[in-house]
């Protein structure tokens, strides 16, 4: 058993913009309240449009997304005033900044997936070449509703995040680069002991999580966002410190920081609630 406490809540409303940082949120099936709700569409392949694949996409980094208090969805480009995301010329505005058609959607469809680079060969050949791809389904275990890579819930510990800063010795390497949802502060964990979580749950407030598998990463932690530049070290120091297999992603071994989880029992989290993980 590993005791603690619920250090952040993060919350992404459309997949691969910028998230903001919440105070509390409720879970439910679909993780945290109004997370990854929604997705651009890229109009020539059918697939979600994601960073995963920067040559495209890396310029979704740049946006960001922000739920008002009426619980509307905003978004803000560059230098921009806020749009509100369901407005008539949305698709327009998203598709002149990214330089290709998209569309927005707010429905995952069943087998919906996107393009993910192989991480190395993005940190070898650089962000803007054509690297090998693989297709990944997205949300295989997630329930419907949410455009998720794999489970609705990504949770990282501090002592995984600040090993990864320490070995790249990059202050920029921070908890949103890695883009998870729940963070938390677990002075009994040892770096990495995510890993051997599966199967585990974890307890915040009055809700409950099942710890699916850890979490492999892509090329998107190394790449500039929002204010952050680029930051190769994010991926390197991963790559080099915590590979491990992971039998249901395929044979070889993974980069992984931080774990999936699935919900067990809803209820309300906030930042500072006691968190216990039971392996």
């Amino acid at each position: 058993m590993i005791s603690g406490r619920l250090d952040a809540i993060w919350r992404y409303p459309v997949k691969s913009l910028l998230g903001e940082r919440l105070g509390g949120s409720e879970l439910g099936p679909a993780g945290v309240e109004g997370d990854r709700s929604y997705a651009l569409i890229d109009v020539e392949t059918g697939k979600v449009a994601s960073a995963k694949r920067p040559q495209l996409w890396r310029r979704l980094l740049e946006i960001g997304a922000e739920t008002a208090p009426d619980g509307e969805v905003r978004v803000r480009f560059p230098g921009g005033e806020p749009q509100l995301l369901g407005g008539a010329e949305i698709d327009q505005l998203f598709s002149e900044f990214l330089g290709r058609r998209v569309r927005l959607s707010a429905l995952r469809r069943n087998g919906e997936s996107l393009d993910r680079s192989v991480p190395e060969e993005v940190l070898a050949s650089g962000e803007g070449a054509a690297v090998e791809m693989t297709d990944l389904p997205i949300a295989q275990a997630a329930p419907d509703g949410g455009f998720f890579d794999y489970a609705p819930i990504h949770v990282l510990t501090r002592a995984s995040l600040d090993r990864i800063r320490a070995a790249c010795g990059d202050d920029t390497v921070v908890a949103e680069r890695y883009r998870p949802n729940l963070v938390m502060d677990c002075p009994g964990a040892p770096p990495f002991a995510e890993n051997g979580w599966t199967g585990g749950e974890i307890r915040i407030g009055a809700a409950t999580l099942k710890v699916v598998c850890p979490t492999p990463r892509c090329s998107v932690p190394m790449l500039a966002q929002g204010a952050l530049g680029k930051a190769p070290g994010a991926l390197t120091a991963v790559l080099d410190l915590n590979r491990i297999e992971l039998p249901d992603f395929g044979p070889g071994l993974y980069p992984c920081l931080g774990a999936f989880a699935a919900l067990a029992t809803p209820g309300r989290v906030a930042a500072g609630d006691p968190v216990t993980i039971v392996i």
